[in-house]
């Protein structure tokens, strides 16, 4: 067993020195062979590229030099920085500009943060409104301020305001992050009228009502038209005129059927002239001066004397608050009060 050994170990030391010996005769070989070539190519003044370099060439080994880690903007920025100076105008997001600890993207498991700001896609394919911030908005102000005029210290007032401008239209805009930038409530158009300042008597003001419905305010003397119909606001707007141009007309228009056929049925306000009260009322008026010693001369122009008397008109206010308001506390303690007053009581 002792011989054996002796012979394993005696081949591996001579395999180890041929293998010695041979890997130093071609490092030997190579050298030659590079030098001779550099030798060559440097007569012929060309730059040799030194793959094989001498052991005793070799620099002693040095670590790499620390790369120096730059920091982004939004590291290095103030607390003061103006920020309209930073995001000026409109510009896809971008990490290293923003200094706010942002994250956006879909989480794999619940108890895990959504992926961060750097180099995070998510965040690119939303729309930012990092551009119309107040400050820029401020901005934006102060340079197309020398474009304008003052607004007229005259229609402050509201009064005076209505009176000039009898026609308000509007509209709204509303900002969305979704796949299309378009909302179907930034259609709609509402179209506010003062009819205070249309030609408009008695007949046409009961007819606008009785066409216009809830949209008219009979105490303000407004009308409200609203559509969001079209596809557009443009159209919508032009509905709404075209709307309102139909209704003012038409209450313009008096049909035959509407002073012989109309009953007090159809009546929109109570009509005290046209009813047999008044007749009642101003038979019992003038009675009452008869006996009190005031009568006046003529039948007729009697009549309309007292029919202009202040407890007649009292009495015709109240009871017609009564029909068109109905019997509440107020309006009954009023017509109490008239029919003392017409009374002498």
């Amino acid at each position: 067993m002792a011989s054996k050994r002796f012979a394993v170990e005696l081949v591996c030391e001579q395999l180890l020195l041929l293998n010695v010996r041979r890997s130093a005769f071609r490092y030997a070989q190579r050298c030659c062979i590079h030098s001779r070539i550099k030798e060559e190519l440097e007569d012929e003044r060309y730059k040799v590229l030194d793959i094989y370099r001498d052991i005793d060439l070799v620099d002693k080994y040095e670590p790499p030099e620390q790369i120096e880690k730059h920091m982004t903007r939004a590291e290095c920025m103030k607390t003061d920085q103006t920020w309209t100076d930073v995001w000026p105008v409109k510009a896809p997001y971008h990490w290293g500009s923003v200094p706010l600890p942002l994250r956006q993207g879909y989480r794999k498991k619940d108890y895990l943060l959504s992926r961060g700001k750097y180099g995070n896609t998510e965040l690119i394919k939303i729309p930012n409104f990092l551009h119309l911030t107040p400050p820029h908005i401020k901005k934006h102000c102060q340079a197309i301020k020398k474009f304008c005029s003052e607004f007229p210290s005259e229609l402050k007032n509201p009064e005076i305001r209505n009176a000039n401008f009898p026609l308000e239209v509007i509209t709204s805009d509303y900002v969305t992050c979704g796949q299309s930038i378009r909302d179907e409530r930034s259609r709609e158009v509402t179209v506010n009228v003062n009819l205070s300042v249309l030609k408009m008597d008695e007949h046409s003001v009961i007819k606008m009502k009785k066409l216009a419905g809830d949209r008219m305010d009979e105490k303000a003397m407004t009308l409200q038209l609203k559509s969001d119909r079209c596809p557009v606001r443009k159209q919508n707007l032009d509905f709404n005129i075209y709307t309102l141009t139909a209704l003012y007309f038409e209450s313009q228009e008096k049909e035959a059927w509407e002073e012989d056929e109309m009953e007090e049925s159809d009546w929109v306000t109570y009509q005290w002239d046209k009813t047999k009260s008044k007749q009642k009322i101003l038979q019992l008026k003038q009675k009452i001066n008869q006996v009190s010693g005031q009568e006046v001369e003529g039948q007729e122009g009697g009549s309309e004397v007292v029919a202009e008397d202040s407890d007649v008109q009292s009495y015709k206010s109240a009871f017609s608050n009564i029909k068109d308001g109905g019997d509440t506390r107020e309006n009954m303690e009023a017509y109490k009060q008239s029919v003392l007053k017409l009374l002498k009581l």
